[in-house]
């Protein structure tokens, strides 16, 4: 097919924000470990569909991610078989492995014994957190593994729900913070936020406002996305804002 050219000028580039300079961590890997934050390339997450304690699966849709350009990859742990399966999954896979913690703080301890690169916990699904930030800081410090505090809007504490009326910018932000101060009273800073919400609008202004106050790196996401199409608009609405 011909192209035809009208005379019109091309339009300019869109006009991009300085980035942000932030904190660096590292996520360990044999192979590929990634840096994340300072001057590091923005890296690319996904998150494993299947049950985590079907190993078999897990890796080989951690393999078909990996192909697809997939830089970091994480799984859910919201049980004991799936904890069990961690040390397989974290050995065999080829890139750095996140355990997504749900429920119960043993499940954190669990993670880094078995090798994960890095953890996430969400503070308002993981029963009686802020008391053990104590010991997990210091696990996580010895062991190098990065955490990052994924506050969720669905899963707001609900101290702040009454505070705010509901999950708006600001307690997202409030959330994540508090949540920081609480490691970096043991020391432990190797950190990175992230705080979503399933309205791309709303996420977008609380990843503002959190920028404009910490210099930890931020993990980007719209949480509850829905399904492929309706997930897709979503994402590159708030990704491209």
């Amino acid at each position: 097919m011909t192209s035809l050219n009208l005379g019109m000028p091309a339009a300019p580039p869109v006009p991009l924000a300085p980035r942000r300079k932030t904190r660096q961590l590292l996520l360990n890997h044999p192979t590929h470990p990634v840096l994340v934050g300072g001057d590091a390339p923005i890296s690319v997450q996904s998150m494993a569909t299947t049950l985590t304690a079907d190993v078999n699966s897990t890796l080989q849709q951690i393999a078909e991610l990996t192909a697809s350009g997939c830089q970091i990859v994480r799984v859910a742990v919201p049980s004991q078989d799936d904890v069990e399966a961690l040390p397989a999954i974290a050995k065999k896979s080829g890139i750095p492995v996140i355990a997504d913690i749900h429920f119960q703080p043993k499940y954190v301890f669990a993670a880094i014994d078995a090798g994960c690169a890095g953890v996430r916990v969400n503070p308002g699904n993981i029963k009686a957190f802020d008391d053990k930030v104590k010991d997990i800081a210091k696990a996580a410090g010895d062991a190098g593994i990065p955490i990052r505090i994924g506050v969720n809007a669905g899963s707001l504490d609900k101290r702040l729900l009454e505070k705010y009326g509901k999950a708006t910018p600001e307690a997202l932000v409030e959330s994540a913070l508090w949540e920081c101060s609480l490691f970096e009273e043991h020391g432990f800073q190797d950190i990175k936020i992230s705080v979503k919400h399933n309205d791309p609008v709303i996420m977008v202004q609380a990843y503002r406002l959190l920028a404009q106050q910490c210099d930890y790196p931020l993990h980007l996401g719209v949480t509850e996305a829905g399904p492929a199409f309706q997930g897709t608009i979503k994402s590159a609405v708030a990704f491209g804002a």
